[in-house]
């Protein structure tokens, strides 16, 4: 009951946060402008997938099979993340992920389907904006670590904390009508314990190109590829995945509403075998 009413009041803050702060309009204008003072993010995600995978997805794609012969994941998640500018170099960030999840098994006489939804995880970090290289490149560096992470593992669940933390160096560059900006990432896992069992979750590794190609001050065409390594995970010091890749392709189109108001819709396809076969995504 605790829990539960733990993750209502997250959702309400999430929520009310969401009516009082605004996203960064996406314009010519505002590619490199920094703007401090408090701005927030509010994605929606429908996940797809027909193998053997677990999935997560915030702050990089991550996947791993438990052995619950899992034959389909349908997954609906609500992100928000929240930016606090606090110079003209330096952002904090909070984002915190709600679930709802449907898992099919596969059984002996017929499939068991399996419905639950949760809070999932709370993130905090901080982004740092480097100096422009050659006067057209900005690069940045963002680390986060999961402050609450809830942790399924063969239909058992546990809450852990600090057990994960992301780094990510970015580098954006503008050239008419082109946005790029190329990233390289790395999430590492600590052991944890769930059960009578420790495990060792993959750490990764991800390449990222993200592209945009301003038609006009108010509408862009969005285009992303990534790649991901996974080393292997392990179970009481056993290896029970071994290392996989992890890659998509994906497309999408923003609109700028007003100065301080953007929406974004993207569709994502998996590559390879380990990843989510698709991903709708609504960001405001």
């Amino acid at each position: 009951m605790f829990k539960k009413r733990v993750s209502q009041v997250v959702i309400v803050i999430m929520l009310f946060t969401n009516t009082l702060c605004a996203s960064d309009a996406i314009t010519v204008d505002s590619i490199f402008k920094k703007n401090n003072g408090v701005r927030s993010i509010t994605s929606l995600d429908f996940i797809t997938s027909n193998n053997t995978r677990t999935f997560t997805t915030y702050p990089t794609i991550s996947s791993y099979d438990d052995g619950s012969r899992v034959i389909e994941t349908r997954q609906t998640v609500l992100n928000e993340t929240i930016l606090y500018g606090y110079n003209s170099n330096i952002d904090f960030i909070l984002s915190g992920n709600y679930i709802y999840n449907r898992i099919t098994y596969a059984g002996r006489n017929s499939n068991d389907s399996k419905t639950n939804t949760k809070f999932d995880a709370l993130w905090l970090g901080i982004k740092y904006d480097l100096d422009s290289i050659l006067g057209e490149f900005k690069p940045s560096i963002t680390f986060q670590t999961a402050v609450f992470q809830n942790f399924s593992y063969q239909q058992k669940e546990e809450n852990h904390n600090l057990k994960s933390f992301s780094l990510q160096y970015s580098l954006k560059n503008y050239s008419d009508p082109l946005v790029s900006t190329i990233s390289f990432a790395t999430t590492q896992n600590l052991k944890r314990e769930i059960g009578n069992k420790s495990v060792k979750l993959a750490d990764s590794y991800t390449i990222g190109l993200d592209l945009s190609l301003i038609l006009n001050p108010k509408v862009s065409l969005n285009f992303a590829f990534d790649n991901t390594f996974q080393t292997k995970m392990k179970e009481d010091d056993f290896v029970v995945n071994d290392s996989s890749i992890l890659s998509s392709m994906g497309f999408g189109v923003t609109y700028s509403i007003n100065e301080k108001n953007a929406f974004t819709f993207g569709a994502r396809t998996g590559t390879s075998a380990n990843t989510p076969d698709s991903t709708i995504s609504f960001s405001l």
